[in-house]
């Protein structure tokens, strides 16, 4: 009989969503030691085995990892890490000079050792050895941005992908390669997890750094780690840490306020470790037999938009997709079907990734989830959908995980495009992730759809909130006068009707006193044209009319930050200014018309 890891490591179920405090775990589980040692004998990835490579190869998901993964990759030159790339990052704040050639060392890694196992061909080795040799010359596995950490998720996951390296080509790898890569991934992830890992920050399962972590960590401790009461140590730490990821880095109602994309990144660690760590144990431990699993599994449908696009609330981005063989394995497990139609492409710079996309998944394209309604008050997200239109929309609080000032923002799209948008992150670089990260028009609410009210923005911290509630079958509604610092607000709300296609918004303001201004703020990456009381966005598939009940559109072209943080497109601000009074209202109607 399987058991999850909480009650395995007698931690208790917690409270679902609830941020928990950091506690300290047991050294070493005589539980954990013994569900590893009495299913020791079994392979850790049985799939790799269960198939000759020529087979594999034959595999409907092959058709999209073969071509890539023989491609140009061995006439790529190999990347130098240098130490003025390392420090660039201190002195200018940017994170791709460093990252981009890290990355892709690792990219033509996982490209050259896939074709080699498919081919069956020892043709790609050399090139495979010098790659190898290079990542273990690196003086550090830890990215610049994430120098404080002792183990980062890219060291983490460096660690993992070779100990895969390992796992696959097995003897075909010189012994001295396969000795370096094990003395290298011990001294840099597995001795300092033993010593330190429970003490890490990154241990609190407040985001996706745990779930890939703890994933990645885990996986190499069951790859590497011969002696089984250090690796049931670490197992054992690593079972906390992700008990803490499902309880903390989700809402009560499964929601991740990370978006999709790390909703995918946190998982497919986590789903991946839980697969090895099945087999290791025989089934005893079952990390995605939890229930807990199944509301978690919920969230990718629920702020899917359509057309290959998703609500792009806080660092999340438009365009996105769950990786292949988590949507497999998570469809199957927590009985979520729709995912397959979720799965994006089957290629990934992560050679662990790429081989369970090409064994964990039938390679066979599902068709699109149908839209439905969904309502997450515990996280504050809603979506509506109504004929053409989809409306996503949120409450929540100011101090999430890659928090953006965002209560009461909306993404609206009519026949799969986005007309008014969360324009999703800004440039990952020092001063984003800085105390100045919400005077960037991506974090703060300058660039979202909510009001500047007295001139102020939202603010940042716990306490400013909202909350949202079903007010009819087509409609929700957002409480948010505590998302600002302003002691005269007294009340402030939204509501948000769509029927027949058509959104109707009415916003709400009461104040002590006299009152304050309130400026109503729309943002687009579509073409805009304003005319008095009217805004119209216009785009090849049809054209959005925003018709207010009272007073002057005007448009901002946001073109100096839209630059700043490297976007392709233009993000538009549409705003309309109400005057100070002691109640403010504000009505919109937004129509839409399909292109002839």
């Amino acid at each position: 009989m399987s058991v999850c890891a909480c009650c395995l490591l007698t931690l208790g179920c917690r409270h679902a969503g609830a941020q928990q405090e950091a506690q300290p775990q047991p050294d070493f589980s005589a539980e954990v030691l013994r569900a590893l040692q009495e299913g020791k004998t079994g392979p850790l990835f049985p799939e790799l085995t269960a198939r000759t490579p020529q087979e594999w190869a034959a595999m409907p998901a092959a058709a999209q990892i073969l071509p890539w993964a023989r491609g140009s990759a061995s006439e790529t030159a190999m990347p130098q890490l240098t130490y003025s790339l390392y420090r660039s990052y201190r002195s200018t704040g940017e994170r791709p000079p460093y990252e981009e050639p890290c990355f892709l060392k690792r990219s033509l890694l996982t490209r050259e050792v896939t074709a080699a196992w498919l081919d069956n061909s020892d043709a790609r080795m050399d090139r495979i050895n010098d790659l190898v040799w290079s990542i273990c010359e690196e003086s550090t596995w830890v990215v610049p941005a994430h120098e404080k950490h002792e183990i980062d998720l890219f060291s983490a996951e460096t660690g993992c992908e070779l100990a895969h390296v390992l796992l696959l080509l097995g003897e075909r790898l010189p012994e001295e390669i396969r000795s370096r890569v094990r003395d290298e991934v011990k001294r840099r992830i597995l001795d300092p997890y033993l010593a330190r890992g429970d003490r890490y920050s990154w241990g609190d399962g407040r985001n996706n750094w745990t779930g890939v972590c703890a994933g990645s960590v885990g996986q190499a401790f069951l790859m590497l780690e011969e002696d089984p009461v250090r690796q049931a140590r670490a197992i054992t730490v690593v079972l906390a840490q992700l008990d803490r990821f499902l309880q903390n880095a989700f809402a009560e109602d499964g929601a991740s306020l990370e978006g999709i994309g790390y909703w995918n990144y946190g998982l497919s660690h986590y789903a991946a470790f839980a697969g090895m760590l099945l087999e290791r144990t025989s089934g005893a431990i079952d990390l995605l037999g939890q229930e807990r699993i199944k509301a978690i599994a919920q969230y990718p449908a629920a702020v899917y938009l359509g057309n290959g696009h998703y609500a792009s609330f806080a660092d999340a981005h438009e365009g996105s997709q769950v990786e292949p063989f988590l949507a497999a394995r998570i469809a199957q497990r927590a009985g979520t079907p729709e995912l397959l139609g979720l799965a994006g492409n089957a290629t990934n710079w992560r050679l662990n990734t790429v081989l369970r996309n090409l064994t964990w998944w039938d390679g066979a394209k599902a068709p699109e989830p149908p839209l439905h309604d969904a309502f997450m008050p515990k996280s504050g997200i809603a979506k509506l959908v109504s004929g053409r239109a989809v409306l996503a929309i949120k409450a929540g609080h100011n101090d999430e995980p890659h928090n953006h000032n965002d209560i009461g923002s909306f993404v609206l799209c009519f026949d799969g495009v986005a007309y008014l948008c969360d324009p999703g992150a800004g440039l990952y670089d020092a001063a984003y992730f800085g105390v100045n990260r919400y005077k960037n028009v991506f974090a703060g609410s300058y660039g979202h759809c909510v009001p500047r009210i007295g001139g102020k923005q939202q603010a940042s911290a716990r306490r400013f909130c909202g909350t949202i509630e079903r007010t009819g079958d087509e409609a929700v509604s957002i409480r948010f006068e505590k998302a600002y610092d302003i002691d005269e607000l007294r009340a402030a709300s939204r509501r948000a009707d769509l029927k027949d296609s058509v959104l109707t918004l009415e916003d709400g303001f009461a104040f002590d006193g006299a009152g304050l201004e309130v400026e109503e703020a729309f943002v687009t990456w579509q073409k805009v044209e304003v005319n008095g009381n009217v805004a119209r966005l216009s785009t090849d598939t049809g054209a959005l009319e925003i018709t207010a009940d009272q007073g002057v559109f005007t448009a901002e072209p946001l073109d100096e930050a839209c630059k700043a943080n490297h976007k392709r497109g233009l993000l538009t601000r549409i705003a309309l200014v109400r005057p100070a009074a002691s109640g403010v209202t504000a009505r919109f109607t937004m129509a839409y018309t399909p292109a002839k």
